[in-house]
C-alpha cells in the first residue's frame, strides 16, 4: 500500500537519489510511484530535497551537514566543560555526566566520554546515602529526560507516564510531572494561537455521525478538517483525514490554496492507502471545500457517504479539532520554518511520530499503530 503508510518506512539515501533520477529522466510521477510503492507527496518531496538548487548544493545534503555540524559542536562543548576525556579514568567520566546531565543529553555525555548508558544507570543505583526514593527518582530522571527527548518536548506528564507503564516503571502522574520540574522540562508551546477568518454563510447539509465517535471497525468513519501555519511570510493549508477507529492518520495534503483540489488529493491518497474500502461515511465540517461540487461528486464516485457537522459546532468534529490541537502544541507553535520543504518535513515527520509513537489516552495509551495491529490480529484468530 503508498501513502500515509510511507511514513513508516526509512528508505537508503542511494534508493532516494535512484527514484529522484528516474522523475529526472522523464518517467511519470505515476509510473514510479506505482513501480515503488510510494506516494506522490513522498516522491516530490524527494525531488526537492535531492534536486540542486541555484547554488548548486542539494537540500537534503545541507540539511545532513547542519545536523552533523550540531552534534560536532555539542561534542566540542562536553569536551570544553567536562574537562575530562574517553582516556580519562571511568570515575571521573561518571561524576562529569552527574554533573552536567542538566545541560546535555545523556546520550551525548554518554557517547563523547564513551561511557555505556548501562554503566551509568549502575552507577547511579550505588550512589552512597541517598535514600529508596531517591535512587528510584535518578533512574526515572534519566528515563522521563530520554522520552521527553525523543518526543522532541511535545510529551507532558501523562504522556511520559503512560511511556513508562507501557515499559514496566509503575509511577504516578504526579510524581512524573515533579521530576521534569526538577528537570526544567516542560511541553507548554509558546507562540499565539493562529485565529480562523472564516466568516462564510452556512446551509444546512446533514450530520449522519451526531458526535459518535466510536468505531467498531477501522475504515468505517472518517473525519477530516483543514488548517493553516505561518511558513516564512506566507501560510500553508493543511488538510487531514482520520479514521476514527484508532484515531490514525491515513491521509494528508499541503498546499498553498485552501481550496477542492487540497481535500480531493488528500482524500485520494487515504482511500487509495487504505485499499478503496467500502461501506465508508466520510465526515467533515461545512466548508466549501467539502461541499462543492467537484468534491462530493468524487465521493459519490467512490460509494463514499458525506457527513457533515452543524454549522458553528466544532465539537461535531472534535477528533480532528484535537489532532490540530496537538501538532500546534507540539510542534507548530514550538518551531519556526521559513520554506515550504520544512514544512512538509515536519509534518511528515509528526504523523509518523503521531501514528507509531504517540500514547493516545482515548486509545488506553495505545499509538493508533498498536490499536490498529490489535484488532487485525484479533480478527485472524
Amino acid at each position: 500500500m503508498k501513502g500515509i503508510n510511507d511514513m513508516a518506512k526509512r528508505y537508503e539515501e542511494e534508493f532516494k537519489h535512484m527514484v529522484v533520477r528516474q522523475y529526472q529522466r522523464g518517467s511519470s510521477s505515476k509510473e514510479i510511484c506505482t513501480q515503488h510503492n510510494i506516494a506522490r507527496s513522498t516522491l516530490f518531496l524527494w525531488v526537492k530535497q535531492y534536486t540542486t538548487d541555484e547554488t548548486g548544493q542539494v537540500p537534503r545534503e545541507q540539511y545532513l551537514m547542519q545536523k552533523e555540524l550540531e552534534r560536532l559542536r555539542i561534542e566540542n562543548q562536553i569536551f570544553k566543560i567536562c574537562g575530562c576525556a574517553p582516556t580519562s579514568p571511568l570515575s571521573d567520566r561518571l561524576v562529569a555526566i552527574d554533573t552536567y546531565q542538566k545541560e546535555f543529553s545523556l546520550h551525548a555525555l554518554c557517547r563523547v566520554l564513551q561511557v555505556n548508558r548501562s554503566t551509568y544507570y549502575h552507577h547511579a543505583l550505588r550512589a552512597p546515602d541517598k535514600t529508596q526514593l531517591q535512587i528510584e527518582d535518578i533512574v526515572l530522571k534519566l528515563l522521563v529526560k530520554e522520552i521527553f527527548e525523543q518526543s522532541k518536548g511535545r510529551f507532558g506528564a501523562r504522556k511520559i507516564r503512560a511511556k513508562l507503564l507501557q515499559d514496566g516503571h509503575i509511577v504516578s502522574e504526579r510524581r512524573v510531572l515533579r521530576l521534569m520540574k526538577e528537570l526544567q522540562l516542560s511541553s507548554k508551546g509558546n507562540r499565539p494561537k493562529l485565529n480562523s477568518a472564516n466568516h462564510r454563510q452556512y446551509q444546512y447539509y446533514p450530520n449522519k455521525l451526531k458526535q459518535n465517535f466510536l468505531t467498531d471497525t477501522p475504515n468505517k468513519v472518517w473525519v477530516s478538517d483543514i488548517t493553516y501555519a505561518k511558513v516564512g511570510m506566507d501560510f500553508l493549508y493543511f488538510c487531514v483525514i482520520i479514521d476514527l477507529y484508532a484515531r490514525k492518520v491515513i491521509g494528508y495534503e499541503v498546499s498553498e490554496n485552501i481550496d477542492t483540489t487540497l481535500v480531493s488529493k488528500a482524500f485520494r491518497h487515504a482511500f487509495e492507502s487504505r485499499g478503496n474500502p467500502s461501506g465508508l461515511i466520510f465526515h467533515s465540517d461545512q466548508g466549501t471545500q467539502y461541499t462543492s461540487f467537484e468534491f462530493r461528486e468524487l465521493l459519490k464516485r467512490f460509494g463514499v457517504t458525506q457527513s457533515f457537522s452543524a454549522p458553528g459546532t466544532p465539537y461535531d468534529n472534535a477528533v480532528a479539532e484535537s489532532f490540530f490541537a496537538s501538532i500546534k502544541k507540539e510542534d507548530f507553535r514550538r518551531n519556526y520554518y521559513k520554506t515550504e520543504e520544512e514544512f512538509r518535513t515536519a509534518v511528515e515527520e509528526y504523523i509518523g511520530f503521531y501514528n507509531d509513537y504517540r500514547p493516545h489516552q482515548r486509545l488506553g495509551f495505545l499509538t493508533p499503530n498498536q490499536a490498529e495491529k490489535a484488532f487485525y490480529n484479533a480478527t485472524e484468530r
